[in-house]
């Protein structure tokens, strides 16, 4: 992992402004409580980004716009649901559905630049959250590359926000990311977070003292972050290599 950090420290904007100005080819991963996506750099530009729980899919705007049909989305969609975590990074759907003849480069193209426009608007309202940036030995090849410029993008979504536009996501207010959802939050109190809560680390859920079986996984917040299925089971294989 070439960088991560928190995104209440370091806004998403700031971030992609950083790798920008590098000239950056890599992957920022993005996770908050609720969401999680990729946004995917070419020499410090936007190719592609994918936010799959919050954002108003591909396929559903293809659809919209009278371009693909539902049932050839449903089709899409089922083998979809066969890949896995990494096969989808590699190759995503618009990809997959020009490769299947069922629309054309120029189609998805148009889409996407409507659709990156709307997903950079959504990203510029979190508040919370991490992010990962790391160089892959081998990168997704779109056939479709939007080629977006970053700053381009954050002044077309600060200006819909200073309209007065409202994001599809509402925002979720955290107080503390260390504390949030910790399961040893009816045992703490002022004076506790007063002497051990730092600004990424609770000491006190650290001691072995106040750890027990159902706590000891959760060392720290960014943990909470990773709750998906496929997370764990790459930790899990992980594991299993390093053995």
């Amino acid at each position: 992992m070439l960088l991560e950090g928190s995104i209440r420290r370091f806004n998403l904007a700031g971030v992609l402004q950083f790798l920008a100005q590098c000239a950056a080819t890599g992957v920022l991963e993005v996770r908050d409580f609720e969401e999680y996506g990729f946004i995917y750099l070419v020499r410090g530009r936007v190719e592609a980004i994918s936010l799959p729980i919050t954002d108003e899919k591909l396929g559903t705007r293809l659809v919209k716009a009278g371009c693909l049909t539902e049932p050839q989305l449903a089709e899409a969609l089922m083998e979809d649901a066969g890949l896995s975590h990494e096969q989808k990074k590699l190759k995503p759907l618009g990809q997959r559905l020009i490769e299947k003849g069922l629309t054309t480069k120029e189609i998805i193209r148009r889409i996407m630049e409507r659709q990156t426009l709307d997903q950079v608007f959504e990203l510029a309202h979190w508040d919370n959250g991490v992010f990962f940036y790391d160089e892959p030995e081998y990168m997704p090849r779109f056939q479709v590359a939007i080629e977006g410029d970053v700053q381009g993008l954050l002044l077309d979504a600060y200006r819909r926000i200073d309209e007065g536009e409202r994001a599809r996501k509402a925002a979720l207010v955290v107080e503390n990311e260390v504390c949030y959802a910790c399961p040893l939050d009816e045992e703490c109190g002022p004076v506790i977070k007063s002497k051990y809560l730092k600004s990424d680390v609770c000491l006190w859920r650290e001691m072995a003292a106040v750890l027990d079986e159902s706590t000891e996984h959760l060392r720290d917040a960014r943990q909470l972050y990773r709750s998906r299925e496929t997370d764990a089971k790459q930790e899990l294989d992980a594991s299993l290599d390093s053995e």
